[in-house]
């Protein structure tokens, strides 16, 4: 549009004559929003003449056409300095560019109407742009989570159009506010690491009421925040921010904000964009929070474990040796029950030795584990094999296997499973062990299944038995610790799988587990 900075009052008939003979949509308003003027190209565009309109209020009549440029409209009257506005109709289906005029009794508008289908084609391209940007931040695995927000921060700030854009965490109870992570101008006077009272900021309002606040003009939308440090003193002007959660509690705030007022009103669209990525936030900060939790959880249970294995393992090796010394040398003296009595013993202090060593290896899976790396699970079973070997032919034990995938994992923990799954096969049959081994293909997983003829579980048992020391047989009646099947289901799930059994009483059993396939595989 030309610059029309000192328009001729409308009113005036050689005024009115110019304004009939340009291209623009031309229409005039008093002080009270009335339309007092319209040249010909604004009848067409509203659709009605001038001696229909005149008197009528403009908001009443096209609401939807020109609320969201109602600031502009009104600051330029207050200021008494030309505005200009770029806004979307839903109504005339349309984008509205013009620019508005002040006089010291109203205001004349110049507007023209955008190509429809460029000015739709326009901002839906925009906005898949801004949500194809976010998804490549926010879909990279590979990509450190500061880095992601920094980056998501520039994504949201540069759409929605402002120069200011935090992820804050808050603290009520000490006032405090902290700028986690900022994305603004070089020469702000403002870092993450940051802090400033609660209290002086718009994010206290989010925090308090826990819902998104939306002020296109701060003085005008919330007077009571205008006096607050960060808008009077920092000059902040217009904000948009959303709470953001972590168990339910509010964390602190994804938002976004300019030291100049807007003209035009945040859409709706900008609103959701912003509470949609705060939601990955939230969800991203929670997940994090979960795995230090469970890395702090696994070292207390390693260093557990690891206490429990050197402060019992020296008197549990006192015990042995003493019982075996009065074996040797009061063996002559002693009757069959005395004989029994050392037996049961020392059998009892070995299981406890064992069961010591498995707890040690179920606490160290995710903190000893080596990368994961593409492991042949042929060769994984060969040396398992290998391993039982001597069992195998104890029992007549059978164990047919196809060809089996490589996947991605640690190959000494996977054998692992493969050697507790087996033996539990061998110990739990009735007669000749008869084992089989499959392979399947399920999305970017391979399940592998392990199947035998033994005695089988009782479907009430088939979670029980994957918790630590939980046995269904007495130590009579079948060896164990109680921790293998826990331990099988800990490697599995650090490998991002799962294990599952299907069984029934004297119909053999099968163990199902998953890991995630090479990309050859």
């Amino acid at each position: 549009m030309g610059d029309r900075s000192e328009p001729t009052e409308p009113h005036d008939g050689d005024a009115s004559a110019a304004y009939e003979r340009i291209a623009d949509a031309v229409f005039a308003l008093d002080g009270e929003w009335r339309f007092t003027f319209l040249n010909d190209r604004a009848e067409r565009l509203l659709e009605r003449s001038e001696s229909q309109l005149v008197g009528a209020v403009v908001w009443d009549d096209y609401a939807d056409a020109f609320e969201s440029t109602r600031r502009a409209f009104e600051r330029s009257f207050e200021t008494q300095e030309p505005v200009s506005f770029d806004a979307f109709s839903e109504s005339f289906g349309s984008r509205l560019e013009g620019r508005v005029h002040p006089s010291e009794t109203g205001v004349t508008v110049c507007v023209r109407e955008v190509n429809d289908r460029n000015g739709r084609e326009t901002g839906t391209r925009e906005r898949e742009r801004a949500l194809r940007d976010a998804y490549e931040v926010i879909a990279d695995p590979e990509r450190p989570f500061d880095d992601q927000l920094a980056a998501l921060l520039g994504v949201v700030r540069r759409t929605i159009g402002t120069e200011y854009a935090a992820l804050s965490c808050v603290h009520e109870d000490a006032n405090e506010y902290i700028f986690e992570a900022v994305d603004a101008p070089p020469d702000a006077d403002i870092e993450a690491g940051d802090t400033a009272p609660l209290e002086a900021t718009n994010c206290e309002r989010v925090v308090s009421t826990e819902r998104t606040l939306v002020l296109e003009d701060v003085d005008e939308d919330a007077p009571e925040l205008a006096d607050r440090a960060g808008n009077a003193e920092w000059g902040i002007s217009c904000y948009l921010g959303t709470p953001v959660t972590v168990d339910d509690e509010v964390y602190g705030t994804f938002c976004f904000y300019d030291l100049d007022a807007r003209t035009e009103e945040f859409s709706d669209w900008e609103v959701t964009f912003v509470e949609l990525l705060g939601n990955w936030v939230s969800a991203e900060l929670e997940r994090r929070r979960y795995e230090r939790e469970l890395e702090e959880s696994n070292e207390r249970l390693e260093q557990f474990a690891y206490t429990a294995s050197h402060d019992l393992q020296e008197p549990l090796r006192m015990v042995t040796n003493y019982l075996s010394l009065i074996d040797r040398r009061y063996g002559d003296e002693l009757d069959d029950d005395a004989e029994e009595f050392i037996e049961f013993a020392v059998d009892g202090a070995e299981r406890m030795r064992d069961m010591i060593d498995g707890l040690l290896a179920y606490s160290r899976v995710e903190t000893r584990g080596n990368p994961f790396q593409s492991v042949d699970l042929d060769a994984v079973l060969e040396d398992v094999r290998s391993d039982l070997e001597l069992r195998f032919e104890e029992t007549d034990a059978v164990v047919s296997s196809e060809s089996l995938p490589r996947v991605e994992g640690d190959p000494g923990q996977l054998r692992q499973v493969f050697q507790n799954l087996l033996s539990n096969a061998v110990e739990y049959s009735d007669g000749p062990p008869r084992v089989q081994i499959s392979a399947e293909r399920r999305g970017d997983m391979w399940e592998i299944s392990v199947s035998d003829e033994g005695i089988g579980i009782d479907p009430d048992d088939h979670e029980r038995i994957f918790e630590v020391f939980q046995r269904l047989h007495s130590h009579e009646e079948h060896d164990g610790t109680g921790i293998g099947l826990a331990l099988c289901r800990r490697i599995v799930e650090r490998h991002g799988g799962e294990i599952r059994v299907d069984a029934e009483p004297d119909e053999g059993a099968t163990f199902r587990f998953t890991l995630p396939a090479t990309p050859d595989s």
